[in-house]
């Protein structure tokens, strides 16, 4: 017993440490935003400085040039809407590939699975060249619309209905039910925490997004959060401070969200493998 408390609390002590070695950048980043920009490459480090300068903050989200407040309007917006569509038609092909007996059905689901391996900069010409055709260039839809269609949420989601019961399904279609009724009101809200858990991946992947905005948004009433960090770093005075202060201001709604949902994010990844 007193070995395996000691090797317990070595290996605490040792995945401590190596946790806050990856939070040492954040840390540095959060104290960086709060100096000057003579004062912010000083060595040794000043981690809690003195005096604090949260106008760094207000210089951000106040420009007049491009204020951080309408990069999180439209961040939010295409945050929300990807989440929708992914959620939604992830959810029913997940069903029909794990539920639903059709011809061809194990082809179809390979070609899915195999896209994952396409990497995003691959499709980045057809797409500019079909949103341009149907005129969603320099607009959010081009950003949201290919979201809805993840195959990592798709595979993901599968695993999990894989999992239930199959003598749920079954029940309900001997009393009648439709395959639909089926998923909206048996299946489908037992898979909570894997959706939650693929609401928070796409949340960070929405929100960190940083290619398509480049790419499809040239207007910068429409800028996203990561086009404004790229803003403030390409700034031609090299205010790096200001530049933290709009970095830090972009990860706190990931941080949020994850302390809030860390429980089902953790059940949803665990579980999304298992099978009756």
């Amino acid at each position: 017993m007193r070995q395996r408390r000691a090797q317990k609390i070595l290996t605490t002590i040792i995945v401590a440490c190596i946790g806050f070695l990856f939070l040492l950048p954040l840390l540095w980043m959060i104290s960086g935003s709060l100096k000057t920009p003579l004062t912010i490459f000083d060595y040794p480090i000043e981690w809690i400085p003195n005096p604090m300068h949260w106008e760094n903050y207000v210089e951000v989200w106040t420009s007049e040039l491009l204020p951080f407040w309408r990069l999180y309007g439209n961040s939010t917006f295409i945050v929300v809407f990807s989440l929708l569509g992914q959620l939604l038609f992830a959810s029913l092909a997940a069903y029909a590939f794990a539920i639903l007996d059709f011809k061809g059905k194990n082809i179809l689901f390979m070609f899915f699975v195999a896209t994952m391996m396409i990497p995003t900069q691959a499709t980045i010409i057809p797409r500019f060249m079909f949103f341009k055709t149907i005129g969603l260039y320099n607009n959010l839809w081009a950003i949201i619309l290919p979201t809805w269609f993840n195959a990592t949420a798709i595979f993901m989601l599968r695993q999990f209905y894989l999992g239930l019961p199959g003598s749920l399904v079954e029940s309900a279609r001997i009393d009648g039910a439709s395959h639909f009724r089926i998923w909206a009101q048996i299946t489908m809200p037992l898979t909570k925490p894997a959706m939650v858990s693929l609401a928070i991946l796409g949340f960070i992947s929405s929100w960190n997004e940083y290619l398509s905005p480049l790419i499809f948004l040239i207007d910068e009433k429409l800028y996203t959060i990561t086009q404004g960090i790229r803003f403030y770093f390409a700034d031609e005075a090299q205010e790096f401070n200001i530049t933290m202060a709009a970095a830090t201001s972009a990860v706190i709604p990931i941080l949020i969200i994850f302390f809030f949902c860390q429980k089902y994010f953790i059940q949803g990844i665990a579980t999304s493998g298992m099978k009756e």
